[in-house]
């Protein structure tokens, strides 16, 4: 494998979607002096409003804004299918969920891309609605926030999801009967008032846990019992989390509001040295400082979007992360080597990323511009050729029709004549 090449889609302040595709080398020695290289796929205005959600699964790419529509876009034809607009209030949050099957090629299994039967989009409104994605169709709605959804999670199930919102409450979800299975309020020394903006299940152990950060804590639950398992605090402010498995360890990724991310090891060994107590203050303690932390923005992280390609033949895992600011800069990380190895720069304050394998546009679908026109050249030519070959058949038959009359009208005329002179 000489280079790695997929596409990142980014959201702005300024109602854009930015799509890149960007190549890696993947160097052998230090020697190796490639650099990573971008080509803009896609720029424009997808909506009126701020971009705050984005996700994608299989070919399908969908963006939220504060204009309270859903965009729907078909990345391998590159076009808009249409808008889903049943909510009243700012879009929050778009999910896809994800099935245990992976997208893959004659090479490359895509493990971080989703095969998504279902899209949940949560909304200021406090609504979540459940989408069909085969023919984005209306499932169910899930009621019971009072106010604006923060976020939601999938678990790896598919059966299950959870809800944040600023009505301080925790919400879990059955996805099979499209109804509320639990509540769970924040309340006391457990938030010291801070409100909750993220939730995720762990993926190592299959969704055994689940995390809830709010401005400068992380509340750590068994999801079986939904009970707060520990609590731990940052000395800075939480701006992203998720979880990320790198030769088999598992980390709890944390972007920050001082530009950094901080990877903390999150395995099912060191959480069982943590013993939950009755008393809320023994369940409290300080993160600490993380395993390694990568440090790439000069402000707050506003999100960052999970790469891995596995190859089928050496069974290698290769793992990005995509890291957004809204200094507007775009960087990706090599977690193998905890690198950065390519920045890309925009003009746009950046809110909202993900990221999708270069081979969901087909090759043997999708025409290049040279391509399309001279297939339209062509086509003119040949239309032009079968024209030309028309109109001389029909002058052809013109030409035959007037002789043919002509000559009609010389006999009649000879026969006149004929008929005069035998009258004289």
């Amino acid at each position: 494998m000489s280079q790695v090449q997929f596409r990142i889609v980014v959201g702005s302040y300024e109602h854009t979607l930015l799509c890149l595709s960007v190549s890696i080398p993947v160097k052998k020695d230090e020697k190796d002096v490639r650099e990573a290289h971008f080509q803009p796929i896609f720029h424009f205005q997808a909506h009126n409003m701020s971009i705050r959600a984005l996700d994608v699964c299989r070919r399908y790419l969908v963006s939220g804004a504060n204009d309270e529509h859903i965009c729907l876009y078909d990345m391998q034809k590159r076009k808009e299918l249409g808008t889903l607009l049943k909510q009243q209030g700012s879009i929050t949050k778009l999910v896809f969920s994800d099935e245990s099957n992976r997208l893959k090629d004659d090479n490359t299994e895509y493990l971080s891309h989703k095969m998504g039967k279902w899209l949940l989009s949560a909304s200021e409104d406090g609504t979540i609605l459940l989408w069909r994605v085969k023919d984005w169709e209306q499932f169910g709605t899930l009621k019971g926030h009072k106010a604006a959804i923060n976020d939601i999670n999938i678990h790896p199930s598919g059966r299950v999801a959870i809800s944040v919102s600023n009505d301080r409450t925790i919400k879990l979800w059955n996805l099979m009967t499209a109804h509320k299975a639990s509540t769970l309020k924040l309340r006391g020394k457990i938030t010291l008032g801070q409100l909750p903006y993220f939730c995720k299940f762990d993926k190592k152990t299959g969704g055994d846990y689940f995390v809830v950060g709010l401005s400068t804590r992380l509340l750590l639950y068994k999801t079986r019992e939904a009970k707060v398992f520990h609590i731990f605090t940052f000395k800075k402010t939480l701006m992203c989390i998720d979880f990320l498995v790198i030769d088999q360890h598992q980390y709890l990724v944390v972007g920050m509001s001082d530009g950094s991310i901080g990877f903390y090891p999150f395995d099912p060994e060191s959480l069982s040295a943590l013993e939950p107590e009755d008393d809320e203050d023994s369940l409290v303690s300080n993160i600490g400082e993380p395993e390694f932390k990568l440090q790439g923005h000069a402000t707050r992280v506003k999100g960052f979007s999970i790469y891995q390609e596995k190859d089928i033949e050496s069974g290698k895992v290769l793992t990005y992360l995509v890291s957004i600011s809204s200094d507007g800069k775009i960087v990706i990380w090599d977690m193998q080597k905890r690198d950065q190895v390519a920045v890309y720069a925009t003009s746009e304050r950046l809110n909202v990323v993900c990221t999708l394998p270069e081979y969901i546009e087909k090759a043997d679908t999708m025409q290049s511009t040279l391509e399309k026109a001279e297939a339209v050249s062509n086509d003119m030519k040949d239309k032009t050729d079968e024209e030309s070959e028309e109109e001389k058949k029909e002058l052809d038959e013109l030409v035959k029709k007037r002789k043919r009359k002509a000559r009609k009208q010389r006999k009649r005329e000879k026969r006149r004549l004929m008929k005069v002179q035998i009258e004289k």
